[in-house]
């Protein structure tokens, strides 16, 4: 933990300290004046990567739409030359900047972007003034390609983003062709090295975030897309291992997060979690023959070697995700342990799903409310309002998801939801007396 990571942790601590009476108002105000106001670099750094970002952007865009103005106009020589200027600029500018700003991160994420739009404006326009036949399927993927030395070269992330987003739209476009689809993965491959790069240069700095963010996406939608082909209804399982492994990852060095927004992989696992183990609630879920006739109709189309990759795929992932799972309980990090357990509770239900989704729906059922339980406890206990809201909230969405799933009378439904909303205010009226309005 560096200086200034450790002051705003501190800062953040002070107020649960002053409140469990370990510091009184007057030592906190002498610390804050010793320390001083903390002023972080990354904020003046983030706002520089943003704005050469956005510039980068709308330059490339100006450029792009000058030529299409007076296109038609220009012959196919000039044309040929006005479509390889923007690349060869773009090209002297990641020079210059390598040579001239070699340790700015905003200098290298804007010339990396202006670069990489480049690089589909000319091959784009290249086709169009040669008449190449349009494959929107090939011009993503050479796309892609390319821009790949540029993220490594230039240490930049924003090219990285750009191309997950290009080999997940990629991947899209071969939802019919698993084989042609599964073929994400081995693309993903490719960018991780800078992935991990960048996790462990800075964890949670601005580019890391959008960096998880944009990943995290993309394998959720390439997983529909491209797992889960050859066993009915293992999707569940499948994703149930995706969304632990997020949550799991987002809880790495901790002690170095200094907003709400930084652990963005703890964020889409904890939402995706909750999310799938909600669905698992519903029969439709378990009932695998809904699956079937999707999965034969593209078996036969599969390859020999991507039935193989698919299994690696999908074993790595479930076993990853139990594996991280063991790690939370063996530490006795329950709360952690709790989302983590997911991928089992999933397999076991899809196990015992003979038939009759009863035993499933069961199981989750129960899950979700010792979940909301453990987070309300668990909030009350810090005190924290925000975690004993998101406890209160998970379990609001479990009563209202039973509720409109049953024959209960109206006034009934009507007279919980009065006491579930009355147990929000109280619970929230308690904490705030409890911590004296400092989460105000």
């Amino acid at each position: 933990m560096n200086r200034v990571t450790g002051i705003k942790w501190l800062y953040n601590e002070l107020p649960n300290l002053i409140n469990r009476g370990i510091f009184t108002e007057e030592t906190a105000k002498k610390l804050r004046e010793y320390y001083g106001e903390v002023k972080s670099a990354s904020k003046t750094t983030t706002m520089l990567i943003i704005l050469s970002t956005v510039g980068a952007l709308l330059i490339g865009l100006g450029i792009i739409l000058l030529f299409a103005h007076n296109w038609e106009n220009f012959s196919r020589l000039t044309r040929t030359i006005l479509s390889l200027l923007p690349l060869v600029i773009g090209q002297y500018l990641c020079l210059w900047v390598l040579r001239n700003r070699p340790e700015s991160g905003a200098f290298k994420e804007g010339a990396g972007t202006f670069l990489s739009l480049m690089v589909g404006a000319s091959i784009s326009l290249i086709g169009q003034t040669y008449n190449i036949p349009a494959d929107a399927s090939a011009f993503v993927l050479t796309w892609m390609f390319l821009i790949i030395p540029i993220t490594y070269f230039m240490q930049a992330s924003i090219p990285a983003a750009i191309y997950l987003i290009g080999i997940t739209i990629w991947s899209s476009m071969q939802w019919n062709d698993p084989g042609r689809a599964f073929m994400f993965w081995p693309l993903l491959v490719i960018v991780l090295p800078h992935f991990i790069w960048t996790l462990g240069k800075e964890i949670y700095a601005v580019r890391t975030a959008l960096l998880s963010l944009v990943i995290s996406i993309c394998i959720t939608i390439a997983a529909g897309q491209s797992l889960g082909k050859l066993v009915p209804g293992s999707w569940i399982i499948i994703y149930s291992s995706i969304y632990s492994i997020f949550y799991s990852l987002g809880h790495f060095k901790t002690e170095d997060i200094t907003t709400s927004w930084q652990p963005i992989f703890r964020f889409i696992g904890a939402v995706g979690s909750f999310v799938l183990a909600l669905m698992a609630t519903y029969s439709f879920v378990w009932q695998n023959h809904t699956y079937s006739e999707y999965s034969s109709m593209f078996k036969s189309k599969i390859p020999l070697p991507v039935v193989f990759g698919e299994t690696i795929v999908s074993i790595c992932l479930i076993t990853l995700a139990l594996l991280l799972f063991y790690d939370h309980v063996k530490r006795k990090n329950n709360l952690v342990a709790l989302f983590a357990v997911t991928p089992l509770l999933a397999i076991i239900g899809y196990i015992t799903n003979e038939g009759s989704a009863i035993l499933p729906i069961i199981i989750f059922n129960i899950f979700i409310f010792v979940l909301s339980i453990s987070r309300i406890r668990e909030g009350i206990r810090r005190p924290s309002l925000p975690v004993v809201n998101i406890g209160m909230l998970m379990l609001a969405v479990l009563i209202i998801a039973r509720f409109f799933d049953s024959d209960i009378n109206f006034i009934l439904k009507g007279l919980v939801f009065i006491c579930v909303g009355i147990g929000f205010l109280a619970v929230n009226l308690n904490l705030s007396r409890r911590l004296g309005g400092a989460n105000e």
